[in-house]
């Protein structure tokens, strides 16, 4: 399909998280080469207002185009799938059942409920071919971690540490090298959580992956048991490198 079968090989894979789901920083992104891009449907771009033209753009390039959805919804999913997304990644994640519902939003009749879109531009993958990755960022997630890893149909499990943190102890956790590095304040409960999702993963032979803010961070996430990760961000990377020039400029 794309560099995202490198997922279901257990492979190290390499994404990129864009909010803007603007075509001109998606090609530019995906002209670098990255396994897969995502488009933040949930906190960036609305849905509804998404182009087609990427995912286009991504397949161009051999990139894999994935959605992060809003919820657990047989209608955003079945519209990201229908734009030519390769798969979703779905948050608000706490139980077996709500994972087995996001997989049933990807299948068509008779093993799911998704709709049959004729009037998008392109017709997104179909069924088994689209990749359903689970969002972990509750402690409720955690807790039923192995219920949810085990589900038929669920692709991988993706830790949102910001709200995880939240989730377990109160304390939000953006970069992920503190909880590596013990710096965070719930660094080990965090990193136990890490621990339990990257186990669950293993045992049932899915992805296990975690959101992070850049390339050192990732590479991290590699050496603890992850096999792919997200190195950076649209509007992260504008902000972290414009800072970085102004300072030198001024200097």
């Amino acid at each position: 399909m794309s560099n995202a079968t490198h997922l279901r090989k257990l492979s190290h894979t390499f994404g990129f998280w864009c909010t803007t789901g603007d075509p001109a920083v998606v090609d530019a992104a995906a002209s670098v080469g990255p396994d897969f891009i995502c488009i933040d449907a949930q906190h960036g771009i609305d849905l509804g207002r998404l182009n087609a033209s990427v995912f286009t753009v991504m397949a161009s390039y051999g990139v894999a185009g994935l959605v992060r959805v809003d919820s657990v919804n047989l209608t955003p999913i079945g519209r990201a799938l229908d734009l030519g997304a390769a798969g979703i990644i779905v948050p608000l994640v706490e139980t077996a059942e709500d994972a087995a519902a996001a997989v049933h939003a990807t299948r068509h009749a008779p093993r799911g409920g998704r709709s049959f879109g004729m009037q998008t531009r392109r017709i997104g993958p179909f069924d088994e071919d689209a990749f359903v990755i689970i969002q972990v960022e509750t402690a409720g997630a955690v807790e039923n971690i192995e219920a949810i890893a085990a589900v038929d149909g669920v692709d991988g499990l993706y830790i949102g540490p910001a709200d995880l943190g939240l989730g377990v102890g109160g304390v939000p956790a953006p970069d992920v090298n503190e909880v590596f590095d013990g710096t965070h304040p719930n660094a080990k409960l965090l990193g136990d959580a890490f621990k339990a999702v990257v186990s669950a993963a293993t045992d049932n032979g899915i992805a296990p992956g975690l959101h992070c803010g850049d390339g050192a961070s990732a590479a991290k996430a590699f050496g603890e048991g992850f096999t792919f990760a997200a190195v950076g961000s649209d509007l992260g990377l504008i902000s972290a490198g414009l800072r970085r020039h102004l300072d030198i400029a001024r200097e």
